[in-house]
């Protein structure tokens, strides 16, 4: 069983209390992968027998439980030894439920099917502020996060999409007659089948790979394997091995965990899920930013960020201004 599916889910487990809606719909989604669902019973068989998850099973299922009530979980790992001791009963219980109904409680609609017959790209977006998931027919998850599009074109020899803006993590379904290929306009990136991230922002594209190989085409040539980041500008690329990933990108959480991230990309991360404009003083561009700011209240993590470095934020008709006092 591939190890990273076991992250994952044990990734899932430690997160079973925080779980809103758009999360619990993309956990039925991920469990619709007979690897993912086995990964995920996997891990949970680490916490009791088969008799005390079935006893969990019926207990919800008698009980008609929507959703259950779960204690809070004030302490959270990603280590999965530690994991594995520190999850609540309760916690099992709701990841039980949650992997009995996710047949019935989320069915996302596959979009390749619809491509393949009209042989048509199929266009794929998030607004500003709501991250999507969609499931392709060949098996691969785009998990787009808000404000992005691309088209998704499945063909009979290739598999092609095109990032026209925005952020998407791609678990992609191993297919070695048809390559999986993303135009990203600075550079063409070719896989077979890997987990990976890309943002393509106005001037640059940042390629992240989380599993697998991902070979990355500008005017040079790269491959890139897990943990190794990729910044394409101008045709020209880069590339960063010093990064520590987590299982996932922490803006499919719904955070921005910034370890002395120049300000401009904290914003960029922000400005997604922001119905107001923010503008930034020139001079604060540069500024290395740490700390973990919630994706899902933009101007309480503007303000915070303010706080922390005694700026300044003031409302302006449709805008937010940061700046210097």
């Amino acid at each position: 069983m591939n190890e990273q599916r076991l992250e994952q889910a044990a990734d899932w487990l430690d997160r079973i209390n925080d779980l809103n809606d758009h999360d619990r719909e993309e956990l039925s989604l991920w469990l619709k992968c007979a690897e993912n669902k086995n990964a995920f019973e996997k891990i949970a068989n680490v916490f009791g027998d088969p008799a005390v998850k079935q006893a969990l099973y019926i207990c919800t299922k008698q009980n008609n439980l929507a959703t259950p009530e779960i204690a809070p979980n004030t302490k959270r790992s990603r280590n999965f030894p530690v994991l594995a001791l520190a999850a609540s009963f309760s916690a099992i219980a709701f990841a039980v439920y949650w992997l009995a109904i996710s047949q019935q409680a989320f069915t996302p609609t596959p979009i390749a099917k619809t491509a393949v017959e009209t042989n048509l790209p199929q266009l794929l977006e998030a607004r500003l502020g709501k991250r999507v998931s969609k499931l392709l027919d060949d098996g691969s998850y785009l998990h787009l996060n808000a404000d992005s599009e691309l088209t998704a074109h499945l063909l009979p020899h290739s598999r092609q999409i095109e990032l026209k803006k925005g952020q998407v993590f791609f678990d992609v379904a191993k297919d070695k007659t048809r390559p999986f290929i993303i135009n990203s306009g600075q550079a063409s990136i070719k896989v077979l089948g890997t987990s990976f991230d890309v943002e393509r922002n106005k001037d640059e594209v940042v390629v992240t790979v989380y599993e697998g190989r991902v070979e990355v085409s500008a005017l040079d040539k790269v491959i890139l394997t897990p943990s190794q980041q990729a910044v394409i500008k101008n045709g020209h690329i880069a590339v960063d091995y010093s990064q520590q990933l987590a299982q996932l990108p922490a803006w499919r959480m719904g955070w921005i965990d910034a370890k002395k991230e120049p300000l401009t990309t904290v914003i960029k991360q922000l400005q997604r899920y922001s119905p107001m404009v923010i503008k930034v003083d020139n001079a604060l561009n540069n500024t290395l930013i740490s700390g973990r700011f919630n994706l899902e209240t933009p101007q309480q993590s503007l303000m915070l960020i303010a706080s922390t470095y005694n700026w300044n934020v003031e409302k302006k008709s449709n805008e937010l201004h940061l700046t210097r006092p």
